[in-house]
């Protein structure tokens, strides 16, 4: 190389030192302090993970977590109010009816000797039973939900046929022969009160948790009891007998064996199995975007736990493009 050369090359050596120096902004950190803040934030990361388990330690709203991934929680406080509604909902809209009942008893009157055979026939018409609950009252824990209510018969009425016959038998068949006793009587259903108690069964997808309510056969009994009017009328037609026949009707009872045939009342199934499962407000969207790039979230839905103060889904998920940032067809 001449010593024109060298020089030359010396130069622009130094003009590119001149250069790259010339390039770094004023305000840019060194080395020195680069590696300062990392330390600083990496000692920042450390005490919030230390803080993050003492909470998670001493929170007793996040005892009994899973261990997915993911966690997501809904407060029993909601949870509550959901079902409270729902099922209440549900029972205080139902009215119970039931129709074409029958009921029926015979026997024999003696006196020394038997004087007489009667049979009593009693058609219920319809009845029907307005119900009503009181404030359900749900418990959590132990991975179960509980619910407890009082169900309520408030209302009701029925109306009733009753055919009454007589056939006199010896001295009493000569003296009073046989009779007939036909009425229409009506009443109302008397007030009362059932426990039920019952329990959620929750299933889980990766977009909600259904609640679905699970009673065993609840079984209400409408009690009738003849109105004041219909007693009157049927004790009237009896009271208008008299001689024999008065000792007959004395005899038998009919109010007595009426009121004998009606008092145990009729059953009727309450129909919880149309209470439909109530969907809780949880899950994991399967896409979402970052930065204007849309990504897929795979979730594999994993424990359900549900704690005093907490129903708990867990999740593991894993993130990746969509088909059509993937390239895919």
């Amino acid at each position: 190389m001449t010593p024109r050369g060298f020089v030359a090359a010396v130069l622009a050596g130094a003009l590119a030192l001149s250069s790259v120096t010339a390039c770094r902004r004023k305000e840019a950190a060194t080395p020195e302090q680069l590696k300062a803040r990392n330390e600083a934030l990496e000692r920042e990361r450390d005490e919030l993970r230390s803080r993050l388990g003492t909470l998670v330690a001493t929170d007793r709203r996040l005892a009994g977590m899973p261990d997915n991934g993911v966690r997501v929680g809904v407060p029993t406080s909601l949870v509550r109010t959901l079902v409270q509604r729902v099922v209440a909902g549900f029972v205080d809209s139902v009215t119970l009816t039931l129709s074409n009942l029958k009921v029926h008893t015979a026997g024999k009157i003696k006196k020394v000797v038997t004087i007489g055979e009667f049979d009593l026939k009693v058609a219920i018409d319809e009845v029907t039973g307005k119900l009503q609950t009181g404030k359900p009252e749900v418990g959590f824990g132990g991975n179960r939900v509980s619910v407890a209510l009082p169900v309520r018969v408030v209302s009701g009425s029925g109306g009733a046929t009753i055919d009454f016959k007589w056939d006199g038998k010896n001295v009493s068949g000569a003296v009073c022969g046989d009779m007939e006793v036909h009425e229409n009587v009506g009443g109302s259903v008397k007030p009362s009160e059932y426990p039920v108690s019952g329990a959620l069964l929750l299933t889980t997808t990766a977009q909600q948790i259904l609640a679905a309510p699970k009673f065993p056969v609840i079984k209400v009994n409408l009690k009738i009891e003849p109105s004041p009017e219909s007693w009157a009328a049927v004790q009237k037609i009896l009271d208008d007998k008299g001689g024999v026949c008065g000792f007959v009707l004395d005899k038998v009872n009919i109010p007595g064996v009426l009121d004998g045939l009606i008092a145990k009342g009729f059953d009727v199934t309450l129909p919880t199995e149309k209470i439909k499962p109530m969907a809780i407000p949880v899950g994991i969207a399967p896409t979402m975007t970052v930065r204007g790039e849309p990504l897929t979230i795979a979730v594999k839905v994993g424990k359900l736990a549900i704690t005093e103060y907490m129903v708990w889904l867990g999740a593991d998920v894993a993130v990746g493009k969509t088909q059509k940032e993937a390239g895919a067809p």
